[in-house]
């Protein structure tokens, strides 16, 4: 039988809060999900079904992808991975006697290296100027004991990345630290600010999302908001004369896109483009919605039309906490949304929401909490989920571009 590689792909930014690349999460069968396979295997199934098949940098969109290796594997990494792939050393080879002579050989080869979640108590400089980078995760040292070692490693020319960073007030903290990437869901973790008033740029986009989930869309409303912004207008144009719509003629009309598409996608495009104008928000929230969009949406594929566009809609909306740092139930209490969408997006309840709570466990490496009998009654496999994730990538960095461009 033919092995089903389950993977996913976290984002590692910089300062700007750009993508610097992604922790490559490999899982390896169906059957074994419950148990993460040795290093070794783990590292073989990602080099064998991913690389060798030239999937990964496509995947990856040319960045970097950081890969657990251990010790004994380190010789074996083919010499065509070093174009793409950063060495991620287990923090359980960093004391061992022979580490620093095996990174040595590695950088010879031109391989980047890493050291993963760094203890200090196995510091010694010759093994962090064997390296180009070395992690830190932040829930692992009180405040006083990570600005020690920040001091301490920055003695060394080193690039220093700051992991587990789950809020927006431990990336500026450790923003301040001097750190120079980070790596966690800090991006699409909302501050709960209660009491909150949104900004005028961001009210006037509510209140255009809000007047999209109406429960019947005047199309002619929805044409006149759309003409008024010059850059909703373009964004819109250019997806409806994309590759993804293969129109036989070019479309240069508002009305014309809006009838071509239709309310329910207008709808969806409309939401995701405006809310790409909240310019203080990184890229890859942009890709975190659509992402769960496309495959709340794959795996609805053998359900009716209508149940398909709730579950893209559910995916999409799932994330404009982030969007508008403010708590998600009361954003959805304001919308008028269904009451199966409203559920869905807030409670993860029904059909729906228990697919939208699926693509959030596979994204975020949650495997252990996926229940078969979830899946079971959906109609859906770790495989299924797996084909999901390769398709919603495939199609939001596609999007992606259309609704970055200028």
């Amino acid at each position: 039988m033919q092995e089903n590689v389950l993977f996913a792909r976290q984002p590692i930014f910089d300062r700007k809060q750009r993508v610097f690349g992604y922790e490559l999460l490999f899982r390896n069968g169906e059957a074994d999900r419950a148990q993460f396979l040795d290093g070794d295997l783990a590292t073989r199934s990602v080099l064998l079904n991913a690389y060798a098949e030239n999937s990964a940098p496509q995947l990856l969109n040319g960045k970097p992808g950081f890969l657990n290796v251990s010790r004994t594997m380190m010789s074996a990494l083919p010499s065509f991975a070093k174009q793409f792939m950063v060495v991620e050393v287990l923090e359980q080879e960093h004391g061992h006697d022979h580490i620093v002579e095996a990174l040595e050989n590695l950088k010879q080869r031109r391989f980047r290296v890493a050291l993963d979640d760094f203890s200090m108590a196995d510091y010694q400089p010759e093994l962090i100027d064997a390296a180009d980078i070395v992690k830190l995760d932040v829930l692992q040292y009180d405040e006083a004991g990570l600005a020690q070692a920040v001091d301490r490693l920055r003695d060394h020319s080193v690039k220093l990345l700051a992991e587990k960073v789950e809020t927006p007030d431990m990336f500026r903290r450790c923003e301040a630290l001097g750190f120079d990437l980070f790596q966690g869901y800090f991006f699409c973790r909302p501050e709960l600010i209660r009491g909150h008033i949104l900004d005028a740029n961001r009210r006037a986009i509510f209140d255009l999302i809000r007047e999209l989930y109406q429960p019947e869309v005047d199309v002619s409303r929805v044409t006149d908001i759309v003409r008024r912004d010059v850059v909703l207008s373009y964004k819109l144009l250019k997806l409806v004369n994309s590759s993804f719509y293969r129109r036989a003629q070019q479309v240069d009309s508002i009305t014309q896109a809006i009838m071509l598409l239709g309310v329910d996608r207008i709808r969806s495009w409309s939401t995701l483009v405006s809310l790409g104008k909240l310019n203080h928000k990184p890229d890859e929230l942009q890709k975190e919605s659509l992402m769960r969009a496309y495959m709340c949406e794959k795996l609805a594929a053998t359900q009716p039309l209508d149940h398909q566009l709730t579950c893209f809609s559910a995916g999409l909306l799932s994330c404009l906490d982030a969007w508008f740092d403010y708590p998600l139930v009361q954003l959805m209490d304001t919308l008028p949304l269904s009451e199966t969408l409203r559920d869905a997006v807030v409670a993860k309840a029904g059909p729906v929401g228990r697919t939208l709570a699926l693509v959030i466990q596979y994204m975020h490496s949650q495997w252990h909490d996926i229940d078969d009998q979830v899946l079971g009654e959906l109609g859906l496999t770790m495989a299924s989920l797996s084909e999901a994730y390769v398709y919603a990538i495939e199609h939001t960095d596609q999007i992606s571009i259309l609704l970055t461009e200028e």
